[in-house]
């Protein structure tokens, strides 16, 4: 008898308990003060990352979402529209799962031991939350609360989700800029970025620099100054406007390279030959491919939701749970 009512006992203790160490306590964000510690994360997320961080010059081990909270903070400005911020956590996150080396990703390439790491030249800008305001840093956890644990995926299997600055009118497909035909990178119009303060530029070079620059790209080069107009030419524009190839002296070069080589903030430029120098009319801002971030807050303003911005900026996508999609990382 009396093991039949300890059996009882246990099982109604068990059936009260067991759901509160079952459960994962989400992100709040407390509505006073200006401490970062007041935004709360108790076990936010299965996934712990490894980042290389770059101030502190070794690895360090975040949470998920507390990570993508920092990218958001470092990629776009918190004044954005909420939807595009959002759009913005999404392809952050799953560029950031993609990469996990515990579900079988390549890790960062320049920093071996992380997954990760916050130099955005290399992986994704990142900025420490602790020094946003409290205004931005609520708007900011409300948009990683609300797309907590999303992803995008392509045939089941996650993307690889880039995104720039401004595109200039239109995003640019994949094997235009880099090597690999991604069927979800594909050029689209982008009609809402007129507000970027980079849509256009102009940027003057003098033509001593200029060769000095496309030097370091080929030493071989040679390129005569004083007949520069005949010495350059524009081969091949991809579908939005960015140079794929392009002939200076007697080498050929990708226009990616002459746009890093030249500082200038895109591939998609013209140029004119003034006295000692070159003019270069830029338009957009970054590589082109993938989600525009500008776009994305031109068509949030417009009523568009962060899944209308994702899945037009990526195409034939899927939005998914990573929990939902991998488990739990920690069993």
């Amino acid at each position: 008898m009396r093991k039949l009512i300890f059996a009882v006992i246990l099982f109604f203790v068990l059936i009260f308990t067991l759901p509160i160490f079952l459960l994962k306590p989400n992100k709040i964000a407390i509505n006073s003060g200006d401490d970062y510690e007041k935004y709360i994360t108790a076990g936010s997320s299965s996934f712990t990352i490894k980042v290389y961080d770059a101030q502190l010059r070794r690895a360090i081990d975040l949470d998920l979402e507390e990570y993508v909270l920092g990218v958001l903070a470092g990629e776009m400005p918190a004044s954005f529209h909420l939807e595009a911020l959002k759009a913005q956590c999404v392809a952050a996150r799953t560029y950031t799962v993609k990469r996990l080396k515990a579900l079988g990703g390549k890790g960062c390439l320049n920093h071996p031991e992380a997954d990760v790491c916050t130099e955005s030249t290399h992986c994704q800008a990142y900025r420490d939350p602790k020094l946003l305001s409290t205004e931005n840093l609520q708007k900011l956890s409300y948009a990683i609360e609300n797309t907590k644990g999303e992803v995008i995926v392509y045939q089941d299997s996650l993307i690889d989700a880039v995104f720039h600055s401004t595109s200039g009118g239109r995003t640019e497909n994949s094997e235009d800029v880099w090597q690999a035909k991604l069927p979800y990178l594909r050029g689209v119009v982008s009609d809402f970025e007129r507000h970027s303060p980079k849509l256009t530029s102009t940027i003057q070079i003098k033509i001593s620099e200029f060769a000095s620059n496309i030097k370091k790209l080929d030493s071989s080069l040679k390129l005569d100054t004083k007949k520069l107009s005949g010495e350059m030419k524009i081969l091949e524009r991809s579908s939005g406007g960015r140079i794929i190839s392009m002939k200076i002296g007697n080498k050929t070069f990708k226009g990616e390279r002459v746009r890093t080589a030249l500082g200038l903030n895109s591939a998609n430029f013209s140029y004119a030959i003034k006295g000692d120098s070159i003019v270069f009319n830029v338009s957009g801002n970054g590589h082109g491919i993938g989600l525009s971030q500008y776009g994305a807050d031109g068509m949030a303003q417009q009523g568009h939701q962060y899944k209308d911005i994702l899945t037009h900026y990526y195409s034939d996508v899927e939005i998914i749970n990573v929990y939902d999609f991998y488990g739990d990382s920690n069993k």
